[in-house]
């Protein structure tokens, strides 16, 4: 009952790996167990855009700034005030909260009024770029036919597929962290080389950024896709999304309230199921999303189950030096330098998933083509006993508003 090659009746190779023999007498269970696969997370959160065929390989967006912004700066000379002396930019008086720059450059008018108050407007340009991406695998004609399983190649097409779509997350991931307008430091650390022992989660570095991204008018309504068209989106209100690796579940829930003591300790954490299809203030059901696990202060905190943390090009932790201590050895390390954490809060729309438009006005995330053994029959597989299944893809990030993507900094304690 076992597939053998030829007369010498040795075993199949099929499964690669020694020992993995074929099924003999044993039931055998068709259906296959196939690992969970990781959902999509920060790809929930994306815009959408395809670049058309023939118009180059960059999308190119134009962003206008608001008129009381400082990032309206235009250049010397460009604006007139009340009075009719020429200023610098030409955005009254920009961001400033302050009422006494605020009160000396109003735009009041006089009844002999001429050339004044005169204002300018500027946009930035955003791009993002696309990448080809693919890789290929071969199959045998013997292992569709004989392979224990009837759905093999049905399976390794589906993981493939997968894997492809691990790619993408874990590019945007390093794309969005990379290009995070607002990159926060736990603790005594104030780059990622300086990050220690001394830089676990708080609430009130949490407040303080939430308080960052409120200045930047970050939106607190997420829209999330919610299926498998990237139109068909819901908005969660009130809510702004922090996704952490597992690596910092038990940091975030060890946070402590601001007024905790070491007599009276107190947790900043509220865990999911105590919110979750709770009716909120205007009588709706409270939403949350998949691997949301609970909420710290301002923020909900949801588990990316593949998140990215920082390395280099060899695997090594980028951290400030590590010594086995008693406060150090709390902590994850590689044996020389503390291991960090990049904690990401991307803002609603803050950026776009660029993909390509293939064919004839069709849109695709994956372009997947099969050969057969009989159609690759050459003299190189003259017998046509080897296919191939090839996945292509293009996808890049066009990062919209860099400002209200932050990455908090931190380390990570076992």
């Amino acid at each position: 009952m076992a597939y053998n090659t030829g007369k010498t009746g040795s075993e199949s190779t099929i499964d690669n790996a020694a020992g993995n023999v074929q099924i003999r007498q044993e039931y055998h269970n068709k259906k296959a167990i196939i690992e969970t696969k990781d959902e999509m997370i920060l790809g929930k959160l994306s815009g959408s855009t395809s670049q058309p065929n023939n118009m180059g390989k960059e999308v190119v967006k134009h962003r206008y700034i608001m008129l009381l912004s400082d990032e309206n700066a235009g250049g010397a000379g460009l604006g007139l005030d009340s009075t009719g002396v020429s200023y610098a930019n030409g955005n009254l008086y920009g961001s400033s909260r302050g009422m006494g720059v605020i009160a000396g450059k109003l735009p009041d008018l006089s009844e002999d009024s001429e050339e004044v108050n005169k204002v300018s407007f500027s946009r930035k340009e955003v791009r993002g770029s696309i990448t080809n991406r693919g890789f290929y695998f071969e199959w045998t004609k013997d292992e569709v036919s004989f392979d224990t399983d009837p759905n093999w190649k049905m399976h390794v097409t589906e993981e493939a597929v997968r894997g492809a779509n691990q790619i993408n997350e874990d590019v945007l991931a390093i794309e969005l962290i990379n290009g995070a307008g607002i990159n926060y430091f736990s603790g005594d650390a104030t780059t990622i080389a300086t990050v220690d022992a001394t830089s676990t989660p708080t609430l009130r570095d949490l407040i303080n950024l939430d308080t960052e991204l409120d200045n930047n008018k970050c939106p607190k309504d997420t829209k999330i896709i919610a299926g498998s068209k990237l139109t068909d989106t819901k908005t969660v209100a009130a809510a702004r999304y922090m996704f952490i690796s597992p690596d910092m579940k038990l940091d975030f829930m060890s946070i402590e309230a601001l007024d905790s003591t070491a007599t009276n300790p107190k947790m900043a954490f509220v865990p999911v199921e105590q919110y979750s299809d709770a009716m909120g203030g205007a009588g709706k059901y409270v939403k949350s999303i998949h691997g949301e696990i609970g909420k710290v202060g301002p923020f909900r905190i949801v588990i990316h189950p593949k998140m990215v943390n920082y390395s280099s090009a060899t695997g090594a932790a980028t951290g400030a030096a590590w010594t086995s201590s008693a406060a150090n050895d709390l902590f994850r390390n590689d044996g020389t330098k503390f291991n960090v954490y990049a904690n990401l809060v991307v803002g609603s729309e803050a950026f776009t998933h660029i993909g390509f438009e293939y064919g004839a006005g069709t849109k695709g995330k994956f372009d997947i083509t099969t050969k057969t053994p009989e159609e690759l029959r050459s003299k190189a597989n003259p017998y046509g006993k080897t296919g191939m299944t090839v996945i292509e893809f293009w996808n890049g990030v066009l990062i919209d508003r860099p400002d209200h993507i932050a990455v908090y900094n931190t380390a990570s304690r076992y």
